[in-house]
């Protein structure tokens, strides 16, 4: 269930970004001509479809109808405005990676999501209940975990893919997640070859009793291991201290098979399969505005040092007076808000407008 949104939210929120779009330098995906654009209005629908010839067209029509959501297409096509995929004339792709917290679940998660009801009754997350919906919540350690897993992916991409690092551009989503951008690189293959890069990353159907067979040999044959099997055998070693053979590990864990099962969990990386391996998926355009936060998708250009809940706030500071039903802290802009429950406060614009993205406050006049 989406955030319900008055008239008074819609305009504050249109008025906000459109003043931030009037300011920001936009971003343009290259070869901009051959991708498909899409804007999510405030009025809920989807606009598919569109050309642009050049960046100067795409500013001004974004100026002109100030969308809630940019979008663009992973693909180029010979002609992206036609409304049949199989009319578009595919000529390759971006290969594409989102790293969403929600599907890592951090502990943190359990502490300030939550679902907020009809009445306007707060519900832990761990306690839903017909008519109320969930608010997904943002904190450093959602950030800090969505930037581990960065990290695992950046380095399978280039030591095991041989992916140039000069060709993979890390961002921020704006809500709370990261999204991997690999340009050049890999954009002639097909569907079918990127699920199988998505089965390497993620060891969907990986047999832990492979990987043990790999185990079975001496300590100088674990520094022959590539890939997967030496990813593995570098988790065993960090958990139990030793080289993780077959016979230390029966010796130490008692149940190998299950010490490479963790080992498994701990080194595949978790993405969303479908986002990589769809050829016709509009992805959120960096530096356009997050619907759900109002944020920027911004880039880290260090993905250790990045912090995004400073460098992703885009829209202004100037005193907005808001009603919050239920807010729980919130870090933002180098600062911390909160937690609010039921209270009439005059908040910087740009937690405002978070906060009546979530649906959890509404601007008073």
């Amino acid at each position: 269930m989406d955030a319900p949104l008055g008239s008074g939210e819609i305009e504050f929120l249109r008025a906000s970004y459109r003043e931030y779009y009037y300011r920001a330098s936009l971003w343009t995906p290259p070869g901009l001509e051959s991708r498909e654009m899409g804007f999510l209005t405030f009025e809920g629908s989807f606009r598919r479809h569109m050309r642009f010839g050049s960046p100067r067209e795409l500013v001004a029509e974004v100026l002109r109808e100030v969308p809630w959501g940019i979008f663009y297409s992973v693909s180029r096509y010979e002609d992206p405005s036609n409304p049949e995929m199989e009319g578009k004339g595919w000529m390759g792709a971006d290969m594409v990676f989102d790293i969403d917290v929600k599907d890592l679940h951090p502990p943190c998660i359990e502490e300030h999501d939550f679902h907020i009801c009809e009445d306007g009754s707060v519900r832990r997350l761990s306690d839903p209940a017909p008519g109320c919906r969930r608010v997904d919540w943002v904190c450093p350690l959602c950030v800090e975990a969505g930037r581990r897993e960065v990290l695992k992916l950046l380095d399978v991409l280039q030591r095991d893919l041989g992916v140039r690092p000069d060709s993979i551009t890390v961002y921020f989503s704006g809500h709370r997640g990261f999204h991997v951008h690999v340009e050049g690189d890999l954009e002639d293959l097909a569907k079918e070859a990127r699920a199988q890069v998505v089965e390497y990353l993620t060891l969907g159907s990986y047999d832990p009793g492979l990987a043990l067979r790999f185990l079975d040999t001496t300590e100088d044959g674990l520094a022959t291991l590539v890939g997967w099997p030496r990813r593995v055998a570098d988790a065993l070693r960090r958990r139990f201290g030793v080289p993780p053979t077959r016979a230390a590990l029966e010796r130490l864990a008692g149940d190998p098979g299950s010490a490479v099962r963790q080992a498994l969990q701990e080194v595949a990386v978790r993405i969303d399969p479908q986002v990589t391996m769809d050829l016709s998926r509009i992805f959120r355009m960096p530096t356009s505005l997050n619907e759900k936060t109002g944020l920027m998708k911004a880039r880290c250009e260090d993905v250790i040092a990045c912090d995004p809940l400073e460098e992703a706030v885009a829209i202004g500071d100037e005193p907005v007076k808001v009603e919050v039903s239920h807010a729980p802290k919130l870090h933002l802009g180098g600062y911390v808000y909160g937690p609010y429950d039921r209270a009439s406060v005059r908040l910087p614009a740009y937690v405002a407008a978070f906060l009546v993205s979530k649906g959890v406050a509404k601007v008073v006049k």
